[in-house]
């Protein structure tokens, strides 16, 4: 079954039919996601994120975005991380490969099993890229910080890595 969808996977974009990015885009989303803190004594985990965005121009978009991953792998605390926020996202160049960076402002929510419960203001940068498909397809990866502006003591960093599947609306 994995040679199947490997397989499958390279001749996509071996022979998928290439498209361009363009202003007014519509694209929205989802991945799993897994994320760390990094941490020893906390575990990592996996989860899913969503995404959408409005193209402003050919480069520069609104952006949307909201998670959840539970952590449970391997030693230590277990616990639950949430996100939302909104944002600014920029296309570093809009060919068939689309690489961009984003930074959004939202909410940032993290509750171990045995503590009183994180949140607050949250600020999210992420780097990543899409793969055009289709004119209507994307596939592609992100690496995203989140920190916690409100109590960075008590929530300095996390890295979620998410694989992106999703849908555009070209103009």
């Amino acid at each position: 079954m994995l040679k199947l969808i490997t397989a499958t996977i390279f001749w996509t974009f071996l022979f998928g039919s290439p498209a361009f990015g363009e202003a007014w885009d519509i694209k929205g989303g989802a991945g799993v996601v897994y994320g760390s803190t990094f941490r020893s004594y906390e575990k990592d985990g996996v989860g899913f994120q969503t995404y959408f965005d409005l193209g402003l121009t050919e480069t520069l978009s609104l952006t949307a975005s909201g998670g959840f991953s539970s952590h449970f792998v391997g030693s230590g605390q277990a616990y639950i991380l949430a996100n939302a926020g909104a944002g600014v996202l920029y296309n570093i160049d809009v060919l068939v490969i689309v690489p961009f960076v984003s930074l959004r402002l939202g909410w940032l929510y993290q509750n171990f099993e045995t503590e009183v419960a994180t949140h607050g203001l949250g600020i999210s940068v992420a780097v990543g890229f899409d793969y055009l498909v289709t004119e209507y397809f994307t596939v592609g990866f992100a690496a995203e910080y989140h920190g916690m502006l409100t109590d960075f003591n008590a929530f300095p960093a996390y890295l979620a890595c998410t694989t992106r599947i999703g849908f555009r609306l070209p103009d």
